[in-house]
């Protein structure tokens, strides 16, 4: 049976709603289980053997595993399932349509697009060369990833492991083998609440910020003299929410700042919010913080045997073989933890992501395709047996 184009899956796969259930407020759109139902049998069609895996009720995870059962070789792709909400979107987010050389529709860059043409790589010559090869190759959907990488640490709490693993994201068809972790967080002051008639009898929540702040800012500019990289730059730290009062004519006796600090290899949230709440507490009248979100960070080395052989693949498909350091996250965090060598990788452009008229580019999508199947069959040809 002859494969399906990537354009055809990516039709099939954006008509499947799979908003992140914390983006939206429709059942009819939220979850991945819909994603699940169509792709494990689509998987097992291909020879694939499909099982679930997560813990999280309605929401499984898929993996799906092909060629050998004793392997020399792993190698891992994942691709997260969620989406972002479609408010706004431009015409109907789950009908891809097509406009000068363009496929718009809600996923089709993130991360339909890159799934798509991974799908359409499963070609039958890319198979039957795994097929006889010693290399296992495993899919993972994930969920949750929007909102965190929810559905990738359940599966490597469920004892997913690999020797390298791609994960499948838009980056413009570079090799993305570095990037940053996130740590959102909150930062709250408390105060004494007066009329403002007469501001010295109270304590204003407000006011003590600008010296919170300055502190966020001198313990970045520190960390990044112990974390840096060619790669990556440095941490940074950036504000984008605050809240404080209830009145013009009333003190406040309370304020509150989101914060979003930029970590790199080597820094975790747990470490950089003790030191934190150590340089606050000089503060008047105490500062709390409180963890929202932490994403990890993660480093392969641009000359690792993966990157060089990703690489090779682009070449073969026609595509400059580019490597970069990323400041965005990803599964790649989590996933690097469980992998020898990790990168991320995909067609699309990551600045069209979570937009009201996500598009990909036909062109990027097949040029993907190629790549993946230039590194499938040049796996599959390193791990068989001589002569066959």
């Amino acid at each position: 049976m002859k494969n399906a184009s990537a354009s055809e899956i990516l039709r099939q796969i954006v008509a499947i709603p799979s908003v992140n259930p914390a983006l939206a407020d429709n059942p009819a759109l939220c979850g991945e289980a819909r994603m699940v139902e169509f792709l494990e049998p689509w998987f097992a069609q291909k020879g694939f053997r499909a099982e679930r895996v997560g813990a999280t009720p309605g929401r499984p995870n898929l993996l799906a595993r092909f060629g050998a059962a004793a392997p020399k070789k792993t190698i891992l792709f994942e691709s997260h399932l969620d989406t972002v909400g479609v408010a706004g979107f431009a015409g109907d987010p789950f009908v891809l349509r097509e406009e000068n050389g363009r496929l718009y529709g809600r996923g089709a860059c993130d991360t339909k697009g890159p799934l798509a043409a991974f799908m359409a790589a499963l070609d039958a010559e890319v198979l039957a060369a795994l097929g006889k090869s010693a290399t296992q190759l495993v899919w993972l959907g994930a969920i949750g990833e929007e909102t965190g990488n929810l559905g990738a640490e359940e599966a490597v709490a469920a004892g997913l492991r690999a020797d390298e693993c791609v994960v499948l994201e838009p980056t413009d068809l570079r090799i993305v083998h570095a990037h940053k972790g996130a740590c959102w967080f909150t930062v709250a002051t408390r105060g004494r609440a007066v009329h403002a008639s007469d501001p010295a009898r109270g304590d204003n929540a407000i006011l003590k910020m600008p010296a919170v702040w300055r502190i966020l800012e001198e313990a970045t500019a520190e960390a990044g003299k112990e974390f840096s990289s060619a790669a990556l730059g440095r941490p940074t730290v950036s504000v984008g929410v605050i809240r404080g009062g209830a009145a013009t004519n009333v003190v406040p006796d309370a304020c509150e700042i989101q914060v979003d600090r930029r970590l790199m290899p080597g820094e975790t949230a747990a470490r950089l919010l003790a030191d934190l709440r150590a340089r606050l507490a000089a503060i008047p009248g105490g500062v709390e913080l409180a963890l929202l979100k932490e994403g990890l960070p993660f480093h392969t080395d641009a000359e690792a045997g993966l990157v060089r052989r990703f690489g090779a693949a682009l070449e073969g498909a026609g595509v400059v073989p580019a490597r970069e350091g990323a400041a965005w996250c990803s599964d790649a965090g989590v996933l690097a933890s469980a992998c020898a060598e990790t990168l991320v990788w995909g067609p699309g452009a990551i600045a069209q992501a979570h937009t009201v008229d996500e598009y990909i580019e036909t062109d990027s999508l097949e040029s993907g395709r190629e790549a993946l199947r230039q590194f499938l069959l040049a796996a599959a040809a390193a791990s068989s047996p001589r002569g066959a």
